[in-house]
């Protein structure tokens, strides 16, 4: 019942949540991306769970805005989340703390595992409420 309703908001104002969910994710992966790496400088646990969090609603929403397209929510993600990446880092180039995470394996690392647990978060989405949902809302 709460689902339909916010799949019916999302359906209704689909470019808000759009750029929400877009935000979202480009804000969340370059604040998080130095706290998020087990066993480097800055891990924390409650970064994990919130960043875990924000990307679940993102694919939530995601699920009302693209009916079966999983290779759409893939790309869409990597690139958003290479590019927030990559505006932390310009923006804190030659930070000391910043040292241990500028190897080619976070580079490609970091925003290639987000882009799949969000399509994760995405396809248990679709398969829970996309079928009945999608359809009420085209």
């Amino acid at each position: 019942m709460l689902a339909e309703q916010f799949y019916e908001r999302v359906g209704k104002s689909r470019n808000t949540f759009l750029i929400f969910a877009t935000l979202n994710i480009l804000f969340f992966s370059g604040i998080s991306f130095t706290f998020v790496i087990p066993g480097l400088k800055g891990f924390s646990l409650f970064f994990v769970v919130l960043t875990s969090l924000m990307y679940f609603i993102a694919a939530n929403i995601f699920v009302g805005l693209f009916k079966d397209r999983i290779w759409f929510v893939f790309t869409i993600c990597i690139i958003l989340n290479g590019f927030g990446m990559g505006w932390r880092l310009w923006l804190e180039w030659g930070e000391f703390s910043l040292v241990e995470h500028t190897s080619l394996a976070v580079y490609i690392g970091y925003p290639s595992v987000s882009a799949i647990i969000i399509t994760i978060f995405y396809i248990i989405g679709n398969s829970i409420f996309g079928k009945k949902v999608n359809s009420s809302i085209r």
